[in-house]
């Protein structure tokens, strides 16, 4: 998505904070389009959320000894189980909705193909619109099915379509799995393993309704002070962002630049790097992008008397409320579980919001336009934002003579997993692991688990922020994990 508005806004198509702005002018793309935009960019986030708990968090937290299952364990004995993972009768329940996670996932994949042609990877999204109009018997038919209307909501449902797995089985699974390990997982205010990371968070927004704004909010809340009443929120500004690469093994020439100026100057043997990363800062410092973020920059945001967001702060007072904690307990989520407690808030709130997209989609359908051409100018620029589900997402164009002359992306785990700058500050994930008490040795399960735990709710995707390409020779590529630099 952020690449389509990028080029979007390279041609000429009327660009706001990043966004297409949808609308009637030749400069806009049609109404229709950015719906079915929205709607295949939420499938995706509510995928994504889904297979993220399930598939590559939930082994973390589960007992997959079989031994203390039923059979119903897609797998053979886990390797790293330890004491304090959740054994049956509990695990038997939890492994079963990891099976059924995948039929959902499926689901919301297939609501999504039917609007882009196939997933994961969309071919419908074009500059100006998408490539295809939607008729009325595929949205009140089979995108609504799928999803589930308000009246098909109910526990007896969850297998059928997504809302309702969302809401009687995803929720309350991460519901058990917040109340097994609150003790451990949970930010406290005092140096825990409970992965807070630099606590301060970044959110781009997206969703643009008809007018052009993101029901996913925009800011930046800087929630570094242990009292909230000095927690600042402040707009998003993209010219704040600028790429470090002290640490990064890219040559020295490409420090500090803006991504509309970046440069990508591959150096593998500089001296003092230890990764693939560039460091992405925001207004000088490093910045947590991704659920929690979204949701704590909206919700906060709310708190600060922005009606615009309620929506957001109203979910996390009821999240929070089901498991016995309050407004006041908003500073916990800065962790582990609140992470994992903010994938599902969002993915419940916006799988609900979906709903409202189809309905309007339906009242714009009857034009069938998706899509206004403009010819590609020989100059131009511009950037595309958007929230992938890992978090912030922003890439940048320079056109010239016809031709792209400079593209960049700052991707999600680019901020996340970034190592230090040239002032030594180090990132999101870093920051988590610092003061880790490994019981044992480093090689115990339960070191393993631990630092698993920490990073994994970051969803971090190393393959999506380093490509490593030799075009012109056949080459097996070895990596090393060098000593970190001491601070």
């Amino acid at each position: 998505m952020a690449s389509v508005r990028c080029v979007d806004a390279g041609m000429g198509y009327s660009s706001s904070n990043g966004f297409t702005v949808p609308g009637t002018g030749a400069t806009n793309i049609p109404e229709q389009a950015n719906y079915i935009r929205n709607l295949i960019e939420g499938a995706d986030l509510v995928m994504s959320h889904i297979l993220h708990f399930y598939h590559l968090a939930a082994l973390d937290y589960i007992n997959t000894d079989s031994s203390m299952l039923s059979g119903v364990a897609p797998w053979g004995n886990g390797k790293d189980n330890t004491s304090d993972m959740v054994s049956n009768p509990t695990a038997d329940v939890l492994v079963g909705h990891y099976v059924q996670a995948l039929n959902i996932r499926r689901k919301a994949h297939e609501f999504a193909a039917h609007m882009s042609g196939k997933q994961p990877c969309q071919p419908c999204f074009t500059p100006g619109g998408v490539t295809n109009a939607v008729i009325t018997t595929t949205l009140t038919g089979n995108l609504m099915t799928l999803l589930g209307d308000n009246t098909s909501l109910a526990a007896s449902n969850s297998g059928t379509n997504i809302r309702s797995f969302i809401k009687y089985v995803y929720i309350p699974d991460v519901k058990t799995v917040a109340a097994a390990f609150s003790s451990q997982l949970l930010y406290t205010g005092t140096e825990t393993d409970a992965g807070s990371g630099c606590a301060r968070y970044l959110a781009y927004g997206s969703f643009p309704d008809s007018s052009g704004v993101p029901y996913l909010s925009s800011g930046f809340l800087d929630a570094t002070a242990a009292n909230t009443a000095n927690w600042g929120l402040s707009a998003f500004n993209p010219s704040l962002i600028t790429e470090s690469v002290k640490y990064s093994k890219y040559d020295d020439s490409c420090e500090g630049l803006h991504p509309s100026a970046g440069s990508t100057q591959p150096s593998p043997n500089k001296s003092g790097a230890y990764s693939w990363l560039k460091a992405p800062r925001y207004a000088g410092h490093s910045a947590e992008v991704g659920p929690l973020a979204r949701v704590l920059v909206n919700a906060w945001s709310a708190v600060k008397g922005n009606t615009g967001t309620q929506h957001w702060l109203t979910a996390v007072v009821n999240f929070l409320g089901s498991v016995g904690l309050n407004t006041n307990h908003i500073p916990a989520l800065r962790s582990v579980l609140g992470r994992h407690a903010a994938r599902a808030i969002e993915c419940d709130v916006i799988a609900d919001k979906m709903v409202d997209w189809i309905n309007a989609l339906q009242t714009t359908s009857a034009t069938g336009e998706t899509y206004r051409h403009r010819e590609i100018p020989r100059t131009g620029s511009g950037y595309g934002l958007t929230e992938a589900p890992r978090g912030a997402l922003g890439h940048w164009i320079t056109i010239e003579g016809k031709k792209i002359a400079n593209y960049q992306c700052v991707v999600p785990t680019t901020w996340n997993a970034r190592p230090r700058d040239v002032n030594g500050e180090v990132g999101p994930i870093e920051k988590a692991l610092e003061g880790i008490k490994l019981d044992g040795t480093t090689e115990s399960a339960s070191a393993r688990v631990k630092v698993g735990r920490i990073v994994r709710s970051f969803d971090p995707c190393i393959a999506c922020a380093v490509h490593i390409v030799y075009p012109d020779k056949n080459k097996v590529v070895k990596f090393e994990l060098p000593t970190l630099p001491s601070k």
